[in-house]
C-alpha cells in the first residue's frame, strides 16, 4: 500500500470515496437524514468543497492499493483549523439545497464540535476515512501510524473528534486519549488528543 499526499486533481475521487466510507456515521445520519443515497451524494458535494480548504491549510493524504484510492486522511496545521467566513461561504452551496433544516442541523453539529477545540497549538486530524468495502483491512491503521510518526518527528500535539464508539479504541491504539464527551443532535461524540512520543 502506498501513502502519499493527494493532488487537487484527485480530490473529486477522494470526495466520492470519503462519502462512501463515512455515509453511515451517526452524526451524518442525524445531520443529512435517513436516505442513505441522498446522504452519500450530499457528503460527496460537501467534501469536494472541504478538501481544497484542508489542502490549503495542511495536507490530504491518500492510501492506494495499486491505482485504487482506498483511504484518505486530512490534517490541518496548528492555528488554522477554525473555519473562516470565506470558507463557510465556499462550503454552503454544497449543502444549501438541503434547505434551512439541514443548515440548522449542520450548524448545531459544527458548534458542538468547535467549542471543544483545544486552545493550545495542535494539528487537527480529519476526516479519516476508508472506502466502505475496504474497512477492517488495516488501511486506517497504516494512515494513523504514518500520521503519529509525523507528529512525533515534529514534536507536535494533535486532536480529533469522532462520533463512532468503535473508533475510540482505534484511536487509543495510536496514542490518543479522550479529553471530553458530549452529545449533539442526539449523537454522542468523543474529543481526543495525542501528545508526541519522544523516541530517544
Amino acid at each position: 500500500m502506498e501513502l502519499r499526499a493527494l493532488t487537487p486533481g484527485e480530490f473529486d475521487g477522494a470526495a466520492r470515496m470519503i462519502a462512501r466510507g463515512m455515509r453511515d456515521n451517526p452524526v451524518h445520519v442525524a445531520v443529512f437524514g435517513a436516505d442513505a443515497d441522498r446522504r452519500e451524494r450530499t457528503l460527496e458535494r460537501m467534501f469536494r468543497a472541504v478538501l481544497p480548504l484542508i489542502h490549503g491549510k495542511g495536507e490530504v493524504v491518500g492510501a492506494f492499493r495499486g491505482p485504487e484510492l482506498v483511504g484518505a486522511l486530512g490534517m490541518v496545521t496548528p492555528g488554522r483549523c477554525a473555519i473562516t467566513p470565506a470558507e463557510t461561504l465556499a462550503i454552503l452551496p454544497s449543502v444549501a439545497q438541503g434547505g434551512p433544516g439541514l443548515l440548522r442541523r449542520l450548524g448545531e453539529w459544527r458548534l458542538a464540535w468547535v467549542r471543544h477545540d483545544p486552545r493550545t497549538p495542535h494539528w487537527h486530524l480529519g476526516p479519516v476515512a476508508v472506502d466502505a468495502h475496504m474497512q477492517g483491512q488495516g488501511i486506517g491503521s497504516a494512515m494513523l501510524g504514518q500520521f503519529a510518526a509525523r507528529m512525533d518527528a515534529l514534536n507536535a500535539n494533535s486532536y480529533l473528534e469522532t462520533d463512532k464508539v468503535e473508533n475510540v479504541a482505534f484511536y487509543r491504539r495510536h496514542g490518543f486519549t479522550t479529553d471530553n464527551e458530549d452529545e449533539a443532535l442526539g449523537v454522542h461524540s468523543w474529543y481526543m488528543s495525542r501528545a508526541p512520543v519522544r523516541r530517544d
